[in-house]
């Protein structure tokens, strides 16, 4: 595990993602991190806390006790993230998309959810839920992948039939 360092400025947490990927303890509280893409690393007990993370996207991470209070987080992607035991009090998640997230035992006391959305995020394992659940996303149903396939299939049988038709 590291010791907890403050990166200066966007660069210098840029720099140091592709350098490496356990930013356990890292403090990037206050940033302006905004479009950010933070993808497949090890954030355990990372401070975001009032971190700007609009537009930002955030996947395939371990952010385990994380502070996200107060952080922004408008229109930001939240996929295959473990936020187990987060702190995102007062986070402002508006219009953010959540798939995949694992918020056991997480604290969204105060965040603002409007205009969010989720699958696959059983809320009611947090330590408090978002006072307003973010909306199901859109949910196809079973069968629209087969009649895809079908369609798929045949326009493909088409085309070659046709195309021996004129040999």
């Amino acid at each position: 595990m590291m010791e907890t360092e403050k990166p200066s400025s966007r660069a210098d947490v840029e720099a140091t993602f592709k350098k490496n990927r356990d930013l356990s303890d890292f403090d990037l509280s206050s940033l302006d991190l905004s479009g950010i893409k933070l993808i497949g690393f090890n954030g355990e007990k990372m401070d975001f806390s009032q971190a700007n993370l609009t537009e930002a996207v955030i996947a395939g991470a371990n952010l385990e006790g994380a502070n996200l209070s107060d952080a922004l987080l408008n229109d930001t992607l939240v996929a295959g993230v473990n936020l187990e035991d987060a702190d995102l009090t007062g986070a402002d998640l508006t219009n953010s998309r959540w798939l995949g997230v694992n918020v056991s035992g997480a604290d969204f006391s105060g965040a603002n959810t409007a205009g969010a959305k989720a699958s696959g995020v059983s809320w009611s394992s947090a330590k408090v839920s978002p006072e307003d659940i973010p909306e199901a996303l859109l949910n196809f149903p079973v069968w629209l992948p087969a009649l895809l396939f079908g369609l798929v299939a045949l326009v493909l049988i088409l085309i070659v039939k046709n195309r021996r038709t004129k040999d």
